[in-house]
């Protein structure tokens, strides 16, 4: 027998004789004419909550035990919204609200325990599911909490136990069922997942949640075709399945349907112009139509709805720099939004936030003063003199008709006053502009699958590729590129980085939920193909797409060796490119290696050199922004040191490397010695916080899916 939209909650909410039951037991006597209405109003709360409107349901439930605080019901009710909202401290108050009425009820203890597991209060969650089982060993709710609990410990093989237990115990149990093939197809066991995916067809056929599971489990799989037929079951069954439509035009977009992917999206926004999944989808489908400048227009019209969306931000800031002239004063409003931020990043002293954001801001809009003199003055701030003279002269030949008399003077005053303070410069005694070097010495190749482990977001694995590489734009001694189109594998990204000459590729997949993400990363020596390192990166929250991308490009960097090259000679003194803004501080040692004679090492990071080609070593005497002077000392009877041999670093000087000097550290260049070991480790601030975060929460993809299946 089909499964109506309400019984499907008869689980938590139980219709009809037992709801009056239960109520008849909170109040321990029959129900008064004058209380109908608390139940009519319970009873819309319940009808809300089947259709998801979590906020209006607990606008319901509130009503209910303001009127009547000892419906347990009710209080339970409104801590399943809050736990569905991701709040779950207010889900944990209101469970407690429940217990003074039924302590032992098993429902609740059930909801508590997968709270606390949420709040990273794993141990207590697991103590809950466990005594709940000493008593009832035949409660399927505690084998899913414990399920849940296996997942966020990465034990994929403990979880899919968990749910046979319940499965055995109830073996036409949906939520089992389901629950067995995704995380069968998350694992990429299709021909289990296909299992259990066609035993809940069969006895769930027509149920949309069952159709639009399996539309998720086929596209995991790469069948688009099915997964689209199961998702037009799941619209048919229920046109007002929003979840359903996104599903539906996320298989089209895969099938390069994208005409239909934006009648679809505009279907849903004439129903919602908040659904800000449509609006992403809509402008990713016009940009592969071609029709850019129609992508922007989407992207600014659902960012203006939800600002915080910042994949669809990477998305459409990666086509405004090529489409939108330098003058077009779109730029101004795009760019406000990173200016805002870095205020934000300043007020909490978190001054490398604050610098990426002023970047990105002026990547969108090169000429905006406030964003230009706000990280001139961090700069300042910082003791990089040289470079913060070069972005007032860029205020002063591009913003100087726009300013006040009064910053005019007090422009042209720093101006003059810099240029005298820095009048003995090295760049000048060398006759060298350090502000026009070619210091490139990285080239990577990143690469992505079309697989797509997103369940919000439409192509993230090329878009999430495109926004890494981006990452590091203005890196001078990294020249970082990604490929257009996906690879099929590995073999594919080793052949064409290989090909390339890069010295890295690296292969990048993005997991989402929907308060959090997991980037994961694996990075090969492009002439070997052997892999140098694996990382995953963790966050939630706000900001939490640029949190990933910044760790990410912490971790490539703290792996790659500070090189630089000979500019100038003058006897035993030596000019190199390389300077503060690589973190060199005088006394640092310097290798001097033949021109041409280094590469990569053949596993793990670091360089190869034969001993040969080592022609000397360098100690830093003095050091410029940009530029550094030494001394040689050569290794060997004969002088065989020229310019443009290649320097890399041996060592910092004693006392350099401790917590001092890491807290100063630039967080945006290379950071390793010639064995690849980080010498120079890039505190962010907030980083143990982010530890910890990520030991206690990460999760995979799939448990949000696993959460809402009843």
């Amino acid at each position: 027998m089909k499964m109506n939209k309400t019984k499907r909650n008869s689980k938590s909410l139980v219709a009809g004789v037992f709801l009056v039951s239960c109520f008849l037991t909170s109040l321990s006597a029959a129900p008064s004419q004058d209380s109908m209405p608390v139940l009519q109003k319970y009873n819309q709360g319940v009808q809300a909550q089947s259709e998801e409107n979590y906020y209006t349901a607990s606008q319901y439930y509130l009503e209910v035990v303001n009127e009547n605080p000892a419906f347990t019901d009710a209080w339970y009710a409104l801590a399943e919204c809050s736990y569905k909202l991701g709040e779950f401290d207010l889900a944990l108050q209101y469970l407690g609200n429940a217990e003074k009425y039924e302590k032992s009820n098993q429902r609740i203890q059930n909801l508590k325990g997968m709270v606390l597991v949420s709040l990273g209060r794993i141990d207590d969650g697991r103590a809950i599911f466990n005594e709940i089982l000493k008593k009832y060993p035949n409660d399927i709710d505690a084998h899913f909490g414990l399920a849940e609990i296996e997942l966020y410990e990465g034990r994929y093989s403990g979880a899919q136990n968990q749910y046979l237990e319940a499965l055995k115990r109830q073996n036409t149990n949906r939520k089992a069922l389901l629950s067995l093939a995704l995380v069968y197809a998350e694992r990429g066991n299709s021909a289990e997942a296909q299992v259990y995916l066609r035993r809940a067809l069969s006895y769930y056929s027509g149920e949309p949640e069952v159709h639009y599971l399996a539309a998720i489990i086929y596209s995991m799989q790469g069948d688009y075709q099915t997964a689209e037929k199961q998702a037009r079951i799941a619209v048919e069954v229920n046109s007002n399945y929003d979840k359903a439509y996104d599903m539906l035009s996320t298989v089209l977009y895969q099938q390069g349907r994208y005409k239909e992917v934006i009648d679809i999206s505009d279907y849903l926004i004439s129903r919602n112009r908040k659904n800000s999944n449509a609006w992403f989808i809509k402008g990713v489908a016009q940009s592969k139509m071609g029709n850019v400048s129609a992508a922007i227009e989407t992207w600014t019209s659902g960012l203006g709805i939800n600002p915080q969306d910042e994949i669809m931000r990477s998305a459409m800031e990666n086509e405004i720099r090529s489409v939108l002239g330098l003058e077009d004063r779109r730029r101004v409003a795009y760019a406000k939004y990173h200016i805002e931020n870095a205020k934000q990043y300043a007020s909490r002293f978190d001054g490398s936030g604050a610098v990426y954001e002023y970047q990105r801001a002026l990547l969108l809009d090169p000429l905006n003063y406030e964003a230009r003199s706000s990280y001139a003055d961090i700069l300042e701030i910082n003791g990089m003199y040289e470079l913060y003279l070069e972005q007032l002269k860029f205020i002063k030949e591009h913003n100087y008709d726009t300013l006040t008399s009064r910053q005019k003077t007090t422009l042209n005053d720093k101006i003059e006053a810099f240029d005298s303070l820095l009048i003995n410069r090295l760049g000048d005694a060398w006759k060298v502009d350090p502000f026009y070097l070619d210091k490139t010495r990285w080239n990577i190749a990143i690469f992505y699958q079309e697989n797509n482990n997103s369940f919000i977001h439409a192509d993230t694995n090329r878009l999430v590729a495109n926004a890494a590489a981006d990452i590091f734009s203005g890196i001078a001694i990294t020249s970082v590129k990604t490929q257009v189109t996906p690879v099929s594998g590995y073999g594919e990204a080793f052949r064409n980085a290989r090909n390339g000459s890069f010295d890295y590729f690296i292969i990048l997949s993005l997991s989402e939920g929907s308060n959090d993400m997991t980037l994961s990363s694996t990075m090969y020596s492009a002439r070997t193909g052997l892999e140098v390192d694996k990382g995953s990166f963790y966050s939630t929250g706000n900001n939490r797409f640029s949190t990933i991308l910044r760790r990410f490009r912490n971790s490539v960097l703290e792996k790659l060796t500070v090189r630089g090259k000979i500019l100038s000679r003058n006897g035993k003194t030596v000019l190199v490119d390389l300077g503060k803004s690589e973190n060199i501080v005088k006394d640092t040692q310097l290798k001097i290696i033949k021109k041409g004679q280094i590469r990569t090492a053949d596993s793990g990071s670091g360089l190869y050199y034969r001993d040969e080609n080592v022609l000397g070593t360098i100690t830093i005497t003095n050091v410029g922004e940009e530029i550094s002077e030494g001394i040689i000392e050569n290794q060997g009877f004969y002088d065989r040191v020229n310019i443009d041999d290649e320097v890399v670093l041996v060592s910092l000087p004693a006392g350099k490397g401790d917590e001092e000097q890491v807290q100063e550290a630039v967080d945006n260049v290379p950071a390793a010695d010639e064995k690849g070991k980080p010498v120079i480790k890039k505190k962010v601030k907030g980083q143990e916080i982010v530890k910890e975060i990520k030991q206690a929460v990460e999760r995979p993809s799939i448990l949000d899916l696993l959460r809402n299946i009843y």
